[in-house]
Order: structure tokens, then sequence, then C-alpha cells
């Protein structure tokens, strides 16, 4: 037969954690859970654990009788709580409802009960509150001492139990504590003073918190009233259940180690009693074990009611912890952020795509089993907020808010587990958990699947952390020929590899669409033609090259880099320019340039042997990094140099120009990722330099001879990387948290000018203003049209915003703010326009708390 198990209390503080532990067994034991109340969660959560729910009162003896006297163990824990601790709070209703309820109640459960049950029954160690003086390790011997109802009902309850003649255990406890969920007992003083320490409260010691007391932690309590159940030799009798013994200042103490923002004083208010301690040899000796302690439990309870700074994220992944592997395989565990009462098992196929809905109360959580799929996502909630994408590799934890419209295009056959607390009935879709949203068509799909980076560019590995998204955005340099034309766009993220640390875009765009007909000119700016001269005459110097130098330059533009060495004499220059416009350009300069890209197809018209081989601004436009890097490799002399000229990912994140960030640029390198790199391909960097272009960028000096001799600058630079802390996550993901933070801060201050003087209009259209415009969702509304040195670009549109480009001669405003979108050049570009007004500002500048406006 079934054993029998009553609990009458059971939607209490004990009786909550003796039927979690009851709930492991209701399965081969009939477990019934009594009480006077019903509380909706409770009872559901009871059903869950298939323990049988009977609302009753035990003041009526019909209502209990037909269940407990069927019984084989009665847990008697139902009880008035809600009691007065000093007599000044004691009145003469209140204490009669206790007596009432205890004794009479008592009664009628022992009437009930079959000869053969036992009974477990919770008394208290406040049956000595009336002694004098503090006395410790009190046994089960001393005589009770009581003056409140609460005690007093407690002691006439032993008796009771004690004459019935049934089988029994009688628990004096100590102060019970510990983390529970509804029914919370926050009045007792561990679990008061928790409370107090997770909101930085101030805690008042009465009486300078001497006061002794005799603790046990809630869990224990329940096991120790199942260890009673379970052991049959177990001793009718009565015991002292407690574990520690301390102070209220010591228990104090504890709370202010963990969170020392508590505040804690001490006062001379009255405590009913200094205190006493109770001894639980007796208890031991039956073999019962604690497993917690109050360290641990305090530490719960005030993490769990402390205030947490969520994650922002409106979508966010991590992989299991704590995992164990041995050859067998391996374990993960993943911590949910939320309970979970149903699981789905989802499988789809590589190329079909899932969701186009949201969940408008539901967090959704997915455990990725096997295959890929990239996740498109929205916030519904800001009507500005732009599409989002990130990849989920296999065994990763996929976290979705509500109101955030999700897509899964799945790039490999996958089956993933679909975590849900809540109802997901299928006749309320569309009503209550999911309401269809579609924001990802056919076309996008097939887009992103095309073009998506599913490994790091340099390492291979899959572990790709999103550090930012800019939303999608058009091709930086792909300028519209006029504000009706049709503009795609593409996903423009910062991604960084958990292995080597190299930061890399999450798509990349077909090289032919950013570069068949390209419109920047690196000879426009004054500027940049005095960085190449004496990047030439240095190298000149630096490597003695004589006029018959052979000087290849790789994506050579309009032939800025090689133009100063044409002029110093040198006749053997060969440019590389994918881009025919400039091509054309160079060659009709007089640049000998071929119109190309780098790769197996261009080493054929061009020889190799060169002494010098330039790449300036262009080794992070390559999607296919090796095959670059070995072309280089080819092309020059067993003695030649490689010299990379790279915007630097350093100053990036420090100076927060993620304007720099455009589909042109796939790659953003550190001096670390650089080497790491060139390493795998026998290229050595055996020099490395800061220079000023483009907001901050490095110049490396890379060999094939492996016993070149390395300049300390190198060591030096890495040094310094990884003390500025490239080699952390946490530096890329606090970098994209500070440029979110930028978007409001510049859309306020450009308000503020607006207000001051309506006529607003830009300078400079570089890819960085395509960027920044776009991601700061400012249009011809805020900016009326801007003013560009380069002619290529007047009469046409930047994509996206599509705010006209013009030619300075045109300009008809009178003293208008010019915004300078090429704040590189802001000093240069102030200087040679006093003419058009005083009144310049770097977009830069609106990017501050208070800028100078």
């Amino acid at each position: 037969m079934k054993k029998k198990i009553i609990i009458t209390g059971a939607l209490g503080y004990i009786g909550t954690e003796l039927c979690k532990l009851y709930s492991g067994f209701s399965w081969k034991y009939e477990v019934v859970a009594i009480d006077n109340r019903f509380v909706s969660e409770r009872v559901n959560e009871l059903k869950r654990r298939k323990i049988k729910f009977i609302q009753a009162d035990i003041l009526n003896h019909d209502d209990i009788k037909q269940f407990i006297q069927r019984a084989d163990v009665v847990h008697h824990l139902a009880g008035i709580t809600d009691v007065a601790y000093v007599k000044k709070n004691s009145n003469k209703e209140q204490d009669e409802k206790i007596k009432k309820v205890a004794i009479e109640g008592t009664e009628n459960v022992l009437k009930s009960m079959n000869v053969n049950a036992t009974i477990v029954f919770p008394s208290t160690h406040v049956v000595f509150e009336g002694l004098k003086e503090p006395k410790e390790d009190i046994d089960e011997t001393e005589k009770t001492s009581t003056f409140l109802a609460y005690s007093s009902s407690k002691v006439e309850n032993e008796n009771q139990i004690i004459k019935s003649g049934k089988k029994y255990a009688i628990f004096r406890l100590g102060s019970v504590y510990g983390f529970s969920t509804d029914t919370m007992r926050i009045n007792i003083m561990p679990n008061l003073f928790s409370k107090i320490a997770s909101q930085n409260g101030k805690l008042k010691l009465f009486g300078g918190g001497t006061q002794l007391k005799s603790l046990v932690p809630l869990i224990d309590v329940a096991r120790c009233f199942k260890f009673v159940e379970e052991n049959e030799k177990f001793e009718s009798g009565i015991y002292n259940l407690t574990k520690e013994n301390t102070t209220v200042k010591e228990v104090a103490e504890i709370c202010k180690k963990i969170n020392p923002k508590m505040e804690i004083s001490e006062t001379d208010d009255e405590v009913p009693n200094k205190g006493y301690t109770l001894s639980n040899k007796k208890l031991l000796k039956t073999g019962f074990n604690f497993v917690n302690n109050l360290e641990t439990c305090i530490q719960e309870m005030i993490t769990k009611w402390s205030y947490e700074k969520f994650d922002k994220n409106l979508e966010y992944t991590f992989g299991g912890v704590r995992e164990f592997i041995d050859d067998r395989g391996k374990i993960s565990n993943y911590d949910l952020p939320e309970p979970i009462n149903m699981i789905g098992y989802i499988e789809s196929k590589k190329g079909t795509m899932r969701a186009n809905h949201f969940h408008p109360v539901q967090e959704q959580k997915c455990l990725l089993i096997k295959g890929q799929f990239i996740s498109i996502y929205k916030d519904l909630i800001d009507k500005n907020a732009t599409k989002v994408t990130h990849v989920v590799n296999e065994g990763e934890m996929i976290v979705t808010q509500p109101n955030v419209a999700h897509t899964m295009v799945f790039t490999e056959d996958t089956i993933f587990l679909n975590l849900v607390r809540g109802e997901r009935e299928h006749e309320n879709y569309g009503i209550t958990h999911t309401i269809p949203y579609k924001f990802v068509d056919d076309a996008e799909k097939e887009l992103l699947s095309s073009i998506y980076k599913f490994k790091c560019r340099c390492c291979g590995s899959k572990k790709l952390k999103r550090v930012l998204s800019l939303g999608y955005q058009p091709l930086a340099n792909n300028l519209l020929n006029n504000e009706k034309e049709k503009v795609q766009t593409f996903p423009l993220e910062l991604n960084v590899c958990e292995e080597c640390f190299n930061c890399q875009l999450s798509v990349a765009i077909n090289s032919a669409e950013m570069f068949s007909n390209y419109l920047y000119q690196s000879s426009t700016t004054k500027t940049f033609r005095e960085h190449f001269e004496l990047a030439a005459k240095k190298y000149v110097k630096e490597f003695n090259l004589d006029k018959d130098a052979y000087i290849i330059d790789v994506g050579s533009n309009d032939g800025v880099g090689l133009k100063p060495f044409v002029d110093l004499g040198f006749k053997n220059v060969q440019g590389i320019e994918p881009a025919k416009n400039l091509a054309d350009l160079a060659n009709k300069n007089g640049i000998n340039t071929f119109h190309g890209y780098l790769n197996d197809k261009a080493m054929s018209p061009i020889k190799n042997g060169a002494d010098l081989l330039l790449a300036s601004n262009v080794f992070a436009h390559a999607d296919d990094l090796k095959s670059m890097a070995e072309s280089m490799r080819e092309l020059i002399k067993p003695e030649g140099k490689i010299i990379i000229e790279v915007q630097y990912l350093l100053n990036t994140i420090q100076d927060l120009t993620f304007d720099n960030i455009y589909h042109e640029h796939m790659n953003y390198w550190s001096l670390s990722s650089l080497n790491n790199f060139l390493s795998t391909l026998d290229l050595k960097i055996f020099k490395a330099e800061k220079i000023d272009t483009h907001g901050g960028s490095i110049r490396v000096y890379v060999s094939k001879d492996k016993k070149c001799f390395i300049d300390p600058s190198v060591q030096e630079l890495l040094k310094e990387e990884e003390k500025f802390g490239l080699k952390k996550i946490s530096t890329y993901i606090e970098f994209g948290k500070k440029i979110v933070n930028l978007k409001e801060q510049v859309i306020k201050n450009l308000k503020e000018i607006k207000k001051k003087n309506n006529d607003i209009i830009g300078y400079g259209a570089p890819a960085k203003a395509t960027t920044a415009l776009n991601y700061f969702n400012i249009n011809n509304n805020e900016i009326s049209f801007i003013l560009e040195d380069n002619h290529l670009k007047h009469g046409k549109f930047v994509p996206g915003v599509k705010i006209p480009i013009a030619s300075k001669e045109n300009l008809k405003i009178k003293n208008p703010t010019v915004l300078v979108l090429a704040w590189n050049f802001f000093d240069e570009i102030k200087k040679n326009n006093k003419d058009i007004t005083n009144d310049f500002i770097s977009i830069k500048d609106l990017e501050k708390n208070s800028p100078s406006l």
C-alpha cells in the first residue's frame, strides 16, 4: 500500500519547503496538502508536483477527519504565525484566536489520527521567553517559561501530543530563516536583516544587538521533518531543532560583509529578553545532519532581493557553464533567467525561416541542440529601432525579450528546444502569447544567407561576439544619383572573435558592388597628400631605395601614394586599384595602374620582385585576407618590405570613432590581431608605429625574413594594447554600450543648434558621414545639404538619409551653422572656409554631454 502523508498548513513557510521535498516521492506516496487559504499559484504548483490540495480548516473536525484518519504521518504545521514578540504589541482578541487555533485545531488533528500514525509538530524556542537571565545550550529537560499567547499555546500543544498516546516528534525550532517564494516570513530576524541589506538600507540593533539567538535554516527544518517520517526507529520525544547559536549583531555583520552599502547603528530600545541558545546534541545523536548555513542563506536572500542592473540587450546568447568533460563526453549547465513549464522540440531545414512574430508577455528562450541560424530582431516599443542580427551556434542559449519581433533564418539543418514559461495554446495564437509580425521576407532571407560571416576571418573560430550594431545601412560610398533612387541596406555590425580578438563585420558585401565606381579620392585633401609625401621620403631614407627600386601600391586609389615616388624620380611604380574610374584617373595622371584586385588573376600581369609593397588603408577591405596577404608575400623580393597602414582599433574604441565602421571596412585591426594573422602566413612584423590618419591609424612594417631584427616598438605597442584591454571581451562590450548612449546625446544637441540657427549645412561627405547620419537618423529635415570639395560627389545624395551634396560655389545661404562631418579634417575645413561663416561645429562635439556649441 502507498504511504499516506498529510501536511497541514501546507501553504505556509515550512509547509512550502516540505511539499517541495515530497514532490520527489508523490508519485509513490499519497501526499495531501491541507490549508485554510487558497493561493492560486501555490495550489497549481502542488498539482504539478502530484500533491493533492484540500482547502479545509483544522478547526472544523468533520472537514479534516476523512483525510487525516487514513494518514501514516501527519506533519501538523497549521497555526497562526503573525504573533506579537513583546508584551506591549499583544492584544486580547488576537491572543484568544492564537490559542483557539493552536489548541482546538491540534485536538481535532489528534482525534482524527489512527492509532498507528505519527505526528510531527513544530514547537518553538520561545517557550523559554520568560527566562530572566541569558542562558546558553539549553537542553530538552529545561523547564519552560512563557508569558505570551503564542509560546503558551505551543507548550499546551506539546502536552496535548504527549498525552495523546500517538507516536510523535516535537521540534523546538530556533528562529527559522531562509529564502522562500510567496510564503516568505520577513519578520524573522535573519530574513529581515537580509531584506534591509538587499535594499542598501539602515539597520538599527536594539539593545546593541547583544541578544542571543538560536537559528536554523528553513531547508534543514523540512529535511528534519522528513527524516523522522523515513526513520522507523526514531524515538518519540521533544528535540531542539537548531543549528547556529549567535548574537543579533553577528547576523548583522554577516549582512554588512555581503553588502557593505548597508548601514548599521546601535540603539537602547527594549528587547524582550537578553536571549538564550538551545543545544542540538540530542537531535544530532539520531543521525540527522544539517546541510545549510547562515552566511550561505543570507547571501541567497540578499542576491535574490537586490536590485539587478538588467542586461538591456533585446536579445542575447550564452553558453553552458560549469562544464564537466571526460572520455564519455561533456555536460553543460544553463542557468535560466526564469522558470519554465513547457519545452517545444523543433526541427528546421537549411534555407527555411521561422518566427516572424513577437511575444507580448513572454520571454523566449531557445537552446540550440544542432545546427545554426541567423537571428534577426527589432524592438517594437522604440519607434526608432532598427533591425539587428547575430548568429546562434550549436550549444548556445538565445533569449529574446517580450515585444521584440524576431525571425530565424536557418543556415544548417537545425534542432532547438523552445523553453516556455506560460501558455502556448494554439487557439490563443495571435491573441495572448504569439503575435505575427513579418519583417523579414524571402529576399532578405536569401541575402543574409549569402553574405553572412560565420567564422573569424583570421583564426576560423565560430565564437564571434556581437560588439555593436549600427542597424541596417546602405553602402557608405555608393552615393545616390537622385533622391528617389532605391538603395539596398545591409546589417552594419561589428563582432569580436573570442579566441583571437580579431574584429570584423558580420557580413561581407561583394567587392564589385562597393568598388566598381568608387567616389572617394585620397588626393582631395591636402592633409593626405602631405601624409604620403612624408611617408615616401621616410621609406626612401629608411630602406636606402635607389631610383630603380620597384614599388607596388595595393588599393592605390587615384595614385596619391605613388605620386611622391614619381616626383622623386622613381620610374618603376605599379598601382593596383579595383575602381575603374580611379584606375583610369591615375593612368591619365601618369601613374601606371592595373585595374583589378590583388588575387591570383592579378599576379600574371604584375611582375614580382618588389622592393617595397604598400597597402595603405586597404587591408581592412578584403574578405579573403589570406589570399591577398599571400599574394603580397609573393610579389616582394626575399629582402623586400611590406608596409601596411590601417585604422587602429584601439583608437576607434578609445575615441568612440564608430563612424569609421562601414561595409568597405570588413576588418578592424589591432597590432595583436595583425600579428596573429600574419604569423600564420610566415610573415613577420618587425616595426610598428602610430600615425594620425583617419582619426588614428597604425603603420606596420612586414618582412618574410624570419630572422629579421624586431624593433622594440612592436613589443611596446603589444603591451600597450594588453594594458588597454584589447584581450578582454568586456572592453569591446563596453565600447558598444557607449556608442548606443551617443545617439540620444547627438539628437538632443542637434535640436539645440536648430533652435539657435535654422540654417544648418554639413561639410564633407566621406563614408564616415554616411555611417553617422544613418545611425543618428539625421536627414534633410535637420541638414539642408552637404558641401563637398570632391567634385565627383556633387549633385549626388547621401544614401539612406538622402541629404543632397553640393559645391561650395552654389552656396546661397548666409552665415549658416556648418556641421563638419569630415571631422578628421575639421581644422583644415574651418581654415579654408572662413568666407562662409564663423560658426563651425564638429559632429564629434555633438556626442559630448556639454558641447561647446
